[in-house]
């Protein structure tokens, strides 16, 4: 109740974008299009998009975050997801060990196009 008049009170338009922005969260399909990315093995497209969510202002935590939950329910194969979920789950320790920085996120995405071209 409290974010829809959160929402109501700072956007006077309670719609899907402004309640995210009301949680302070990522956009999921941002981040889906950013998983994408790195499924289909295009890591430059991918560490464009994490650069620029992360330019936005989000927290790596906050980042780190939507991405374990898009991840999760992403349709790709469930091999291919538990080591997507396992290599971001490292980071996530990393990020909330304090090491919380673009190039945490950007070495994530790497790892995770690479783990396209390895198993392909």
């Amino acid at each position: 109740m409290r974010i829809f008049q959160a929402t109501v009170s700072g956007f006077d338009l309670v719609n899907q974008t402004n309640v995210f922005k009301v949680c302070d969260q990522p956009h999921p399909t941002t981040v889906r299009k950013i998983l994408d990315s790195c499924i289909k093995g295009d890591t430059a497209t991918a560490v464009k998009e994490v650069d620029a969510l992360y330019k936005t202002g989000y927290s790596c935590s906050d980042i780190i975050g939507t991405v374990f939950k898009v991840a999760k329910s992403y349709d790709m194969p469930e091999a291919l997801k538990l080591e997507y979920l396992r290599e971001i789950g490292f980071t996530h320790m990393r990020i909330a060990d304090g090491v919380g920085t673009l190039l945490q996120l950007l070495g994530l995405t790497a790892r995770l196009c690479q783990m396209v071209e390895v198993s392909a």
